[in-house]
């Protein structure tokens, strides 16, 4: 009797197991690919957005592109709309949470599913933190903090509805160091990594995966969009970006294959992972060739 009791606890807890790993992270994905999926992409217009995008049109999964500029919006929508996938426009900025509500509910009603959120919507901002108003400070924190905030409040219902899926947080190793003249950024990217780790462990056993992206230097337009204290200082890390920026469609590529394995973070470019084992071996050292760094590249 003893051992028949043995064998029935033993297979229970394979069967337990069993269930830990298929509710754990984003297992269809990982089993079928993104083919057939839904994924929502912010940002989704231009740069690191638009190459997920159209890495992910590649691979058959159908989207939901949302982006605040509304003609690069529909230019996206032009190139991807003819790749036998489903794909849908909406014009939204990230940093209202209203609005992220509303296309939530459009979105269902359109694709009836998500399974893949990036929360990848970011301002970019270089300019010293007496020089950087009020009004500025705040709007780089709600879109590229809250903006995933209200991503991940508004799509995780849809998420854990059918218990798979994945969301994908942007951050920058600016999370990991400090940088003169980034301070509104840099306060932005920490956030974005502390509340992600947090709803990582949150999440855990409800079949739902949250990962960083570190995705390192790139050349897009983010820096020349956003905000900067003076053109030289952009012009200057403009580029720094395109002599040390890695190619964006790459990136993408890599990027959404390692997210099939649902990992805790993902560190793009020998930079940015050089810096992170800095700034976890010896912090002090990391912020003195930090600063070293900022004198020479002088933005």
């Amino acid at each position: 009797m003893a051992g028949v009791l043995n064998a029935l606890k033993d297979a229970l807890q394979r069967t337990n197991l069993v269930r830990r790993v298929l509710r754990s992270g984003i297992y269809v994905l990982v089993l079928h690919g993104y083919r057939g999926k839904v994924a929502v992409v912010t940002g989704a217009a231009s740069g690191l957005g638009r190459a997920l995008t159209r890495e992910l049109v590649s691979r058959q999964c159908h989207l939901a592109l949302l982006d605040v500029d509304v003609s690069s919006l529909q230019a996206a929508t032009l190139e991807f709309g003819g790749a036998g996938i489903k794909l849908t426009q909406h014009c939204v900025d990230v940093a209202f949470e209203e609005a992220m509500k509303g296309a939530t509910a459009d979105i269902a009603r359109a694709h009836g599913a998500v399974h893949l959120l990036i929360n990848n919507a970011g301002v970019s901002a270089s300019a010293a933190f007496n020089a950087t108003t009020s009004e500025a400070f705040e709007r780089i924190l709600s879109v590229n903090f809250f903006g995933v905030v209200h991503g991940c409040r508004a799509f995780l219902p849809l998420l854990q509805k059918h218990g798979e899926g994945q969301i994908l947080n942007v951050s920058s190793c600016f999370a990991w160091l400090g940088y003169p003249r980034k301070t509104a950024y840099a306060a932005s990217k920490a956030a974005i990594r502390g509340f992600s780790e947090s709803l990582r462990l949150e999440l855990a056993d409800s079949g739902v995966g949250v990962t960083l992206f570190y995705p390192g230097p790139l050349s897009t337009s983010l820096v020349r969009s956003g905000i900067a204290e003076s053109e030289e200082g952009r012009s200057r890390e403009e580029d720094f970006l395109r002599r040390r920026g890695a190619r964006v469609d790459r990136v993408a590529r890599r990027c959404l294959d390692r997210l099939l394995d649902n990992p805790a973070r993902i560190v793009m470019s020998l930079d940015y992972r050089i810096m992170d084992a800095m700034a976890r071996l010896s912090p002090g050292l990391a912020s003195r060739v930090m600063g070293w760094g900022a004198r020479r590249a002088k933005f």
